[in-house]
């Protein structure tokens, strides 16, 4: 007898709708990177172009294949994986397999569908995109495994939650916990959470929170939850959507202190706006020192 545990099948993040567009072309992107010469990859020095990089470094180094990275704005020639960033299109951009020719770019995508079967629509960043790639490149590979979670930094980083519900972060997110690679927990059960993002928060009663709720029942735990969140929902300065994420769905990654909002706050506001701090969070997220 197992204890009636099936063995979890791995989903691929290609099985979810919001890859559809694009599906064919990375898989067509990754069987030529086997055997491809040394591929470079074009950086946006930026947050989201450092994260991007590393999902796809991550992969590359897992699988053994050579590369380079290079800071746009340059010219790079084939093979090469150039990451865009901007505004959302409708469509993703073209891409030649032979030699390899990739540009990741924001488009906009269905998240996910509605019980009446109605499309939401929102944007596949491209730190999405490149962890379906990696995905593609190294399946099981350990660091690419390591830094799936940080697939939803470009949709946390972009301004959709602060226009209402964004279903592809949310379709990202459910993924992630169905794979076994977060836990999705309320705020006080995160040790040290970072803050920053909740400026009005009163810091004794989160702390008081913390220390009350194991004690809590369920309705006890959502009333202390309500009470602690009110001066951030009286100051209109989040939005319902990006506090819902900071309070009731903070992502834990499997084996890791610190919650993913607290790492992907810490990372972005040490970014300067330079090519050497942009590689320098690349390395880290590769080190895992992060």
């Amino acid at each position: 007898m197992n204890g009636g545990h099936s063995a979890h099948v791995m989903r691929s993040l290609l099985e979810l709708e919001a890859f559809a567009p694009i599906a064919d072309n990375l898989r067509g992107i990754s069987a030529e990177l086997a055997t491809s010469d040394t591929v470079t990859l074009l950086v946006p020095p930026s947050p989201t172009g450092a994260v991007t990089s590393a999902l796809l470094e991550a992969a590359l180094l897992d699988a053994g294949i050579p590369y380079r990275r290079r800071f746009s704005p340059r010219q790079v020639s084939p093979p090469c994986i150039e990451i865009e960033e901007g505004k959302a299109t409708d469509m993703p951009t073209e891409c030649s397999p032979n030699p390899i020719s990739l540009k990741l770019a924001p488009f906009f995508t269905v998240g996910l569908r509605g019980s009446d079967g109605n499309p939401q629509r929102g944007i596949l960043s491209t730190v999405a995109q490149a962890a379906a790639l990696a995905e593609l490149i190294a399946p099981d590979g350990k660091r690419t495994r390591r830094l799936r979670p940080w697939l939803l930094a470009g949709n946390w980083w972009g301004d959709a939650l602060d226009q209402g519900y964004d279903p592809v972060y949310s379709s990202l997110r459910d993924h992630l916990r169905e794979e076994g690679l977060v836990r999705i927990v309320p705020l006080p059960e995160v040790k040290s959470p970072n803050l920053a993002n909740l400026k009005h928060l009163d810091k004794e009663r989160e702390v008081s929170t913390r220390e009350s709720w194991s004690s809590l029942d369920a309705d006890g735990k959502a009333e202390a939850l309500s009470v602690l969140v009110m001066p951030e929902v009286i100051s209109d300065k989040t939005s319902t959507s990006r506090l819902e994420e900071l309070v009731w769905h903070r992502i834990i990654v499997n084996n890791s202190d610190i919650d993913l909002h607290s790492n992907m706050t810490t990372i972005r506001s040490r970014w300067d706006g330079s090519t050497s701090t942009s590689a320098e969070m690349v390395e880290s997220l590769l080190a895992n020192s992060i």
